[in-house]
């Protein structure tokens, strides 16, 4: 059985917890072997002239990508990361207030 809280020299997180943390790549694929993380998957944009993962040169894909493969991918000039973009911001909100006549 799994524990139910992970922790790390800078926190604690619990199952299902999204968190960023950089670990080396025999630390990262010890604990995604152990079952104990998972890699989350990103969003890569095929920058280079070949197909990656089925994906033409100029569109995205999503993959859960160890660490070592996406370091030769970007390196190699196949891929980069799309950084997701903020949501737009929500406009406030207006009032009316009901005048008496």
């Amino acid at each position: 059985m799994l524990p139910l809280t992970v922790h790390t020299g800078d926190g604690s997180y619990t199952q299902g917890e999204e968190f960023e943390k950089d670990f080396t790549e025999d630390e990262e694929a010890e604990n995604v072997a152990s079952g104990l993380l998972e890699i989350v998957p990103q969003t890569y944009e095929v920058i280079g002239t070949s197909r990656v993962f089925d994906t033409e040169p100029g569109e995205t894909f999503t993959e859960s990508l160890p660490l070592g493969r996406e370091a030769l991918l970007v390196a190699g000039g196949h891929i980069k990361r799309v950084e997701a973009k903020p949501p737009p911001a929500t406009p406030r909100k207006r009032t009316k207030k009901e005048v008496s006549k």
